[in-house]
């Protein structure tokens, strides 16, 4: 055989090695279903024959996640001219309309985003628009004080062994737990304040991710950003301090540097600020909705952790 024979038979193997090594680099990274790992491939292989398939892979990887308000704005934001584009964002509408019509609070969002919505007449909306004004209706000084004789007349309560807080926010609704037998005064009091209403349209005022979120302070309703988390309900309650430590999910009071000057406002963790144990008082602890926590905590926030866009609540009693 000729040299020159030799040498294209040597370059014809060597292509069909590259080739053969190529397809399977491709495979092994399509199987995997990793989006950041076809990121990789896609980036690093350029030039690579398989790169349009890959990227048209990722594509659909991202099409048929797209079954939450964030992973459809995720596709959106990663493929403004995609293949999905149009059914994405219908998904996007009925998913925002769908928590307008669990939470009052999620109105204004469905509104904001689409004003000539396929829902912008629907009952649901427009009802909901005419609740959600009222909720969040700033107050002046005398309507405030009106809140307060109306708490002040609503007496303390122990909370019931079937009874559970009802936490309704515009990314959906937390239930809460109440530890009665480690801070029944604590419980009685936010089962008070929840009943007279004095926490309907208040905020989380106060969030840090990883840390946690507060909120339960009537100046929130005043208009002025500079008041939120200076207010309460004109009394103080004593510490219960106790054993639970503070985790995800948990419910502790807030406090002045005083141990006996808990009032409204509480914080539900995000993560795990152990260092709190024995300083802050825990009555209650999220078991259904801990999902939304993380969802507060991450929200737009000032340089006072305070959020750019409010995060409103409204608090039940109900029974189990």
């Amino acid at each position: 055989m000729k040299f020159t024979h030799i040498l294209l038979l040597l370059a014809a193997i060597l292509t069909v090695s590259c080739n053969y090594n190529e397809l399977r680099e491709y495979r092994q990274v399509i199987r995997s279903g990793n989006p950041r790992k076809i990121s990789r491939y896609i980036t690093t292989n350029d030039a690579s024959k398989y790169t349009k398939k890959a990227s048209e892979k990722l594509e659909n990887i991202y099409y048929k996640r797209a079954n939450s308000e964030t992973s459809c704005t995720r596709y959106l934001a990663k493929y403004p001219e995609g293949k999905y584009v149009e059914k994405v964002k219908e998904n996007l509408e009925e998913l925002t309309f769908e928590r307008a019509e669990q939470s009052v609070f999620a109105v204004s969002d469905y509104i904001r985003a689409y004003p000539d919505g396929k829902y912008s007449k629907h009952p649901a909306i427009l009802k909901g628009k005419e609740k959600f004004d009222i909720l969040t209706k700033t107050l002046d000084k005398n309507e405030i004080d009106s809140l307060l004789v109306t708490l002040a007349a609503t007496p303390a309560e122990p909370v019931e062994k079937n009874e559970i807080a009802i936490i309704e926010t515009k990314f959906g609704t937390m239930k809460m737990h109440f530890f009665t037998d480690k801070a029944p005064n604590h419980c009685a009091n936010f089962k008070r304040l929840a009943k007279s209403g004095y926490y309907d349209g208040v905020k989380f005022h106060r969030v840090i991710p990883g840390f946690m979120v507060q909120g339960g302070d009537i100046n929130s309703r005043d208009g002025k950003r500079a008041t939120d988390g200076m207010g309460g309900p004109g009394y103080t309650i004593d510490a219960e301090f106790n054993d639970i430590s503070h985790q995800t999910g948990i419910v502790s009071m807030a406090r002045t540097p005083d141990p006996n000057s808990a009032g409204s406002q509480f914080f539900i963790c995000d993560g795990s600020p152990t260092f709190l144990d024995g300083e802050y008082t825990v009555f209650g602890e999220i078991f259904e909705g801990k999902s939304i926590i993380e969802q507060i905590a991450k929200v737009s926030r000032d340089a006072s952790d305070n959020p750019l866009e409010p995060i409103f609540m409204r608090i039940s009693i109900i029974k189990e």
